[in-house]
């Protein structure tokens, strides 16, 4: 009888980060229940955006709790997709999945700072604000959808390369959706800014996206 070797994978660090996730969402919902219950809405209404969004406070312990999962959930769905399209898994997983989660971190972090510098140049502060906490909440809420999924494909199914293609163009598509919205529900404002606003998509929306598009492409060509 032939011996088939198996290569097992311990996957004891990524249950110890959802302990910490689940941690994080029990915290966000005792410690702020009814901004949490009109959170977890998002989708259905736009109550938690009409209340919370006329003083918009991006750094309330709140959105800090929820990007803390939103990081670490995206860290885990591009961590799946290293697995699936990169060539075998890596020796040192965990360590690899931190420099995911601190890569996305760092790019989401420093694109909301660009922004902040832009809105001070161009003396548009309190839309920015709005804009990015429009944003933030909608980006919090699909990182709480793809969690499960994520969990899913680490636990139960190996996911396919179509299946990934197919679920990164769902997000895309959502995060294309949530930017039109934003844009429609301010169009008029748009119209009289015109100048800073395709200043803005073509520097802070379309810009780093490409960047990190071509630095992505040419390191898998390597």
């Amino acid at each position: 009888m032939e011996v088939i070797e198996r290569h097992a994978v311990s996957q004891d660090w990524i249950t110890l980060m959802l302990v910490l996730v689940f941690g994080l969402l029990v915290v966000a919902k005792y410690a702020f229940t009814q901004r949490f219950a009109h959170f977890s809405m998002l989708f259905a209404t736009d109550k938690y955006l009409l209340l919370k969004g006329k003083d918009p406070n991006l750094f309330h312990p709140f959105n800090i709790l929820l990007f803390a999962v939103n990081v670490v959930s995206a860290g885990l769905f591009i961590y799946i997709y290293y697995l699936t399209f990169g060539e075998g898994h890596p020796d040192r997983p965990g360590i690899t999945f931190l420099r995911i989660m601190t890569a996305y971190a760092t790019f989401v972090l420093l694109k909301f700072s660009l922004e902040k510098i832009l809105a001070d140049v161009v003396s548009v502060n309190e839309q920015m604000n709005y804009y990015l906490f429009y944003k933030l909440s909608y980006r919090n809420f699909m990182a709480l959808i793809l969690l499960p999924i994520s969990i899913f494909f680490i636990y139960t199914w190996e996911p396919t390369r179509l299946v990934l293609y197919i679920l990164l163009g769902v997000i895309l598509l959502m995060n294309l959706i949530t930017l039109l919205s934003i844009f429609i529900k301010n169009r008029q404002y748009i119209a009289t800014h015109w100048f800073y606003f395709i200043l803005y998509l073509c520097a802070l929306e379309i810009g780093p996206y490409y960047i990190l598009y071509k630095l992505v492409t040419k390191f898998q060509g390597e």
